[in-house]
């Protein structure tokens, strides 16, 4: 059932009225389900009809129609255990009407009736308030990724790299969520700041520039989340360079040091008839001695370039 707020003088639930459709003196808040607006016959007069082709919400938008303003809202989920949240919106000169499924709207009108609101509100005061709302922990979640990359980062320089790009791609997705989300929040704002309609006088209009900022500035958040990601990867990678080089300064020390003996063997392997080291009685213990004798100064040169 279609719930009803009045803005004035306070935000206040009120009883739906006798006519669902009828207009209101004060302007007020709507909020019901997609059955009921295809049924309200302000909706449909309002052109409602012809913007329900697209039943799938996708992303945040807004569109200046002849006497109204229509949007959508994706709100991108803060945790794993939660789906995106997608409601739709129109905005008359003295309504705005929510459409939604899931009672998310509700829940965030409900939070800004315990806040102090301004005194006397109209409607561009209450959906700039709303915005507000909707980015008012967004802040504190970019803070989470942060540390989360912060904390990726130590266990990096402490070597500990297991499921790294796992971890370090699922930051840079949730980043670049935030990041279209906030793109398309401004382009909102800007929107509602062209006023075509008039609905929304000269301070509602500063609100909407006060948000532009805000999510200006959250952008800018995302953009340097995402940079510091990139450096990570670079510092990752590194590691990795920094590994290998290590194992190759290893196989590198050990093939100095036995490929002389290699061709020791390789030599006196040959067993030609006329060698006489074979038929020595001391050729066994000499070559023994031979090859600590190289082995020795391999180690000796190798440590002296700083190999080991």
């Amino acid at each position: 059932m279609a719930v009803y707020y009045s803005i004035r003088p306070q935000l206040a639930e009120i009883p739906a009225p006798k006519n669902e459709d009828s207009q209101s003196s004060l302007p007020h808040i709507i909020i019901m389900t997609p059955e009921e607006a295809a049924n309200g016959t302000f909706l449909q007069t309002n052109m409602y009809a012809k913007l329900e082709h697209s039943q799938e919400v996708r992303f945040c938008k807004a569109e200046a129609h002849k006497d109204f303003l229509y949007g959508t809202f994706v709100i991108p989920p803060k945790s794993n255990n939660r789906e995106k949240i997608a409601f739709r919106y129109l905005i008359a000169k003295d309504r705005i009407v929510f459409i939604e499924d899931g009672g998310f709207v509700k829940q965030m009108i409900d939070k800004m009736q315990q806040a102090i609101l301004r005194e006397n509100p109209g409607i561009g005061f209450f959906f700039s308030d709303f915005l507000d709302m909707l980015i008012s922990e967004d802040l504190l979640y970019l803070t989470e990724i942060e540390n989360q990359i912060a904390h990726l980062e130590d266990e990096v320089l402490a070597g500990t790299l297991e499921n790294f790009n796992h971890k370090i791609m699922a930051c840079r997705r949730k980043i670049l969520v935030c990041s279209h989300y906030y793109l398309q929040l401004s382009d909102i704002s800007n929107i509602l700041q062209q006023n075509d309609h008039g609905f929304f006088t000269r301070n509602e209009l500063a609100s909407f520039r006060l948000f532009s900022e805000r999510v200006g500035r959250l952008h800018e958040e995302a953009l340097m989340l995402r940079e510091y990601s990139t450096q990570l990867r670079e510092v990752y990678q590194a590691q990795i360079d920094i590994r290998q080089n290590k194992i190759m300064k290893i196989l590198t020390v050990v093939t100095t040091i036995f490929l002389p003996l290699t061709l020791i063997v390789g030599w006196y392997g040959m067993n030609f008839k006329y060698m006489p080291e074979l038929s020595w009685r001391y050729g066994y213990l000499a070559v023994i001695l031979l090859s600590a004798v190289i082995v020795f100064f391999c180690v000796r040169i190798c440590r002296k370039k700083h190999f080991l």
